[in-house]
């Protein structure tokens, strides 16, 4: 049962989305999208509408300010539910915040584990300075064997120096992408904005995995609260 499990929880999902009465189904890059209208509009697009594996599903939410005065979109006020077995539960919507301090940790992480790699590579390279010889000797009539260890300075700086500069190497790479990754979040992810009349406004949002329902879809829905009004999205995740 377990490898089944397994499975299941790898296999890619499709995102679709259902349009309730008051929303209109469009297509934006390429992907089925909704846009909800009331005195305001919202958008809903799945940033990627395949998941692999045990990917977060993430949105585009976009609002449009038509009244005559500024609103303010909270991205607190951007909630999701799961329905799972008739039970509706709360989903986890992360938050800018909350992004920024998952990727700073794992970034920590990774840089433990640069430092472990290069505590391990003095160690070889040192070793490396370590040379042994055998041979063969004849005495008195008699053939034998031998075993000598000597050490090579040079070797040994050598090969610390190419240690070094891997080292190097990895710790520019893990900087570069970690601040990549933060630049990501900065420019993408949803953060509380005033929308000005007329104004488009909008970011990603990132959801948790919705929990495991067997083979009935996964379900919930994505609620965006803006200028008192409530704009409900209904989703949907099927196995491949």
């Amino acid at each position: 049962m377990a490898p089944v499990l397994f499975l299941a929880a790898c296999a890619s999902q499709k995102i679709q989305l259902s349009a309730a009465p008051g929303q209109e189904s469009i297509v934006r890059d390429g992907i089925p999208s909704l846009i909800s209208k009331k005195k305001n509009l919202v958008m809903l697009r799945p940033n990627n509408q395949l998941l692999k594996g045990n990917a977060r599903p993430a949105f585009t939410v976009a609002v449009r300010n038509l009244e005559n005065k500024p609103q303010t979109l909270m991205e607190a006020n951007i909630n999701a539910r799961q329905t799972v077995d008739g039970k509706q539960t709360a989903l986890r919507v992360y938050r800018y915040d909350e992004l920024v301090r998952e990727e700073q940790t794992r970034q920590t992480i990774q840089a433990v584990g640069a430092v472990l790699s290069a505590t391990a590579r003095g160690i070889n390279a040192a070793n490396a300075g370590y040379v042994n010889t055998t041979g063969t000797v004849h005495a008195n009539g008699n053939y034998g064997t031998y075993t000598a260890t000597t050490y090579d300075p040079l070797r040994a700086q050598i090969a610390q120096q190419n240690a070094n500069y891997e080292t190097r190497e990895d710790i520019a790479a893990l900087q570069a992408q970690g601040e990549q990754n933060l630049s990501q979040l900065q420019q993408t992810i949803l953060k509380d904005n005033t929308v000005m009349p007329g104004e488009w406004v909008g970011g990603t949002i990132v959801l948790d995995q919705p929990a495991y329902s067997g083979s009935a879809p996964k379900s919930y829905a994505i609620t965006v609260d803006f200028a008192g009004e409530q704009h409900e999205f209904l989703v949907s995740q099927t196995t491949n």
